[in-house]
């Protein structure tokens, strides 16, 4: 996410001093215009301010596509960008036809190269982009080569690298691909967009370094540009540490909110021991079942097993005497016989305690977490037998806390997945048995018994997460609650607030290119 955030500002300032230097152009030119007042100039200044004013739309467009509902539509945006971008290069290219051309003695002069382009309708507008912009560069090459503007040469080189930004940045085009290669080259902050990003700033840096040769040499324009440089530079670093402060206040409120989910969660099982045990209770009660164990009735005690497990939907259910054999099971008739004596919680109840727990153990594929509970069979006060009910922590419970929570929620069996909520690219599986390989979750929550908060990669993907321990009645830590929510979602949160800040950045840069025209125009009157 922060990564996200990092490129999210590095691409406002980026355009915002793009901007910035093509607005000092046109200040260059337009302090030069004022001299003379040749209307033929006119397209060059229009052009290049409307290359100033693209780059700011550019700017406060959101490169992470995680808003669904802008303040400003996407699509008014884009419109907007490519009508003065593309109305910029062409009214500049008319403005450098229109400027005589002063023709150097003896010179052959250069030959246009013709070009075929084969593009479809519906790109026609984002493709004319790096052709336009490579069309400026070779006029300004042409004037620098046949004519005597030899100082040109540096605004050609700054073209041709700006066509080759704007050439790369077709690859916008490609980012709604299924295929995860191209889309992966082609996503936004991915190496394509970073490179296309610096070489528009290797461009702009040419073409500023050749404007502030020129700025140097008039007071009045040296001063408006350094008074705007720096509003800019605060205000780009104001919204940086404001958005940064906005983001990290989500990301607190996130993890605090999941530490109280995860909570629910373990609330969530804790009211499933206390049913579980209110039900070997109810069971315990029923009017002749204590008689039919002291009788030692088997197929009696099956029969009323088996109806009561599947009245209560539990996953198991045992009877056995007061050693601890087994009576009746009512997941499975015929498996009686055999000793519990050994189980933890059997011989609680056969000390007379009433006890509900967490209990795991493997399975074929993945660990088994279930809740467990034991109630004593009582009759004149002596203990002859234990009922032992209990259900398995699967899918359909987690299933069920994230539709309360609307979060991502996992049991694991020690370390190992045991039911989740996360479903596999089918749509179907579900990625149960896969090991946490954090070492620092397991390191706090298993082996230290304590709760965990903080960023951790879910299959691939940064999430926020919240561990918890899940333990036994005897406060021994068998395995892990989990609750999680996609970074991407945080930042969607935030992401309304963040292009806000931009638009009002924007609208208060642009402003304030008023008083610093006037204050550095008062400043150079009273220096000359």
């Amino acid at each position: 996410m922060w990564s996200a955030f990092f490129w999210e500002n590095a691409h406002f300032a980026a355009n915002f001093l793009a901007a910035l230097v093509f607005f000092a152009m046109f200040w260059l030119y337009f302090d030069a215009w004022l001299e003379r007042k040749v209307w033929d100039e006119v397209p060059k200044l229009l052009g290049i301010l409307l290359l100033s004013i693209s780059f700011v739309i550019h700017a406060t467009q959101m490169e992470t596509g995680v808003i669904t509902t802008s303040f400003l539509s996407s699509g008014w945006q884009e419109t907007a960008f490519l009508v003065t971008r593309i109305a910029g290069y062409v009214l500049l290219i008319i403005g450098v036809i229109l400027d005589p051309l002063q023709p150097a003695p003896l010179t052959k002069g250069l030959a246009g190269a013709g070009f075929v382009s084969s593009i479809k309708y519906h790109v026609l507008w984002v493709a004319a982009l790096p052709i336009l912009c490579a069309g400026v560069a070779w006029l300004y090459l042409r004037r620098a080569t046949v004519g005597l503007e030899r100082h040109l040469k540096v605004v050609t080189i700054s073209f041709f690298v700006l066509s080759l930004s704007e050439l790369s940045s077709l690859s916008s085009l490609f980012v709604k691909s299924t295929n995860v290669g191209v889309y992966q080259l082609v996503a936004p902050f991915g190496w394509l967009w970073i490179a296309q990003h610096g070489v528009m700033l290797l461009g702009v840096g040419i073409l500023g370094r050749w404007v502030w040769q020129y700025l140097t040499k008039r007071l009045q324009p040296q001063l408006f540009m350094i008074f705007t440089s720096t509003i800019l530079g605060i205000f780009l670093l104001t919204t940086t540490v404001f958005t940064g402060l906005l983001l990290k206040n989500v990301q607190d409120e996130t993890l605090a909110r999941l530490e109280t989910d995860v909570k629910v969660l373990n609330y969530g099982l804790e009211s499933k021991k206390q049913g579980v045990l209110s039900d070997a209770a109810v069971l315990v009660q029923q009017a002749g079942f204590g008689q039919m164990v002291s009788d030692g009735d088997k197929v009696g005690l099956a029969l009323a097993a088996q109806k009561f497990l599947l009245g209560k939907s539990l996953s198991f259910l045992v009877v056995t005497d007061s050693d601890g054999r087994v009576l009746a099971r009512g997941e499975d008739r015929e498996r009686i016989g055999d000793s519990l004596s050994d189980d933890a919680l059997v011989r609680r109840a056969l000390n007379g305690q009433e006890v509900a727990s967490v209990a795991v153990k493997d399975g074929v594929l993945v660990p088994e977490v279930s809740v467990r509970a034991v109630v004593p069979i009582k009759q004149d006060k002596e203990v002859i037998g234990v009922v032992l009910a209990g259900t398995v922590i699967d899918n359909a419970f987690v299933d069920g806390i994230k539709a309360a929570t609307g979060l991502e929620a996992a049991v694991y069996g020690d370390d190992v997945l045991a039911a989740t909520t996360q479903v596999s690219a089918d749509g179907k599986s579900r990625w149960v048995g896969t090991k946490n390989q954090e070492s620092g979750v397991r390191s706090q929550v298993l082996e230290k018994g304590e709760n965990y908060s903080g960023s951790q990669n879910v299959l691939n993907t940064p999430y926020f997460v919240s561990y918890m321990p899940l333990k036994d009645m005897d406060g021994a830590t068998v395995g892990m609650l989990f609750v999680g929510r996609p970074q991407v979602t945080v930042l969607a949160a935030a992401a309304k607030s963040i292009e806000l800040t931009f638009l009002t950045t924007a609208i208060l840069i642009v402003v304030a290119v008023g008083p610093a025209y006037v204050i550095s125009r008062f400043m150079a009157n009273q220096l000359s």
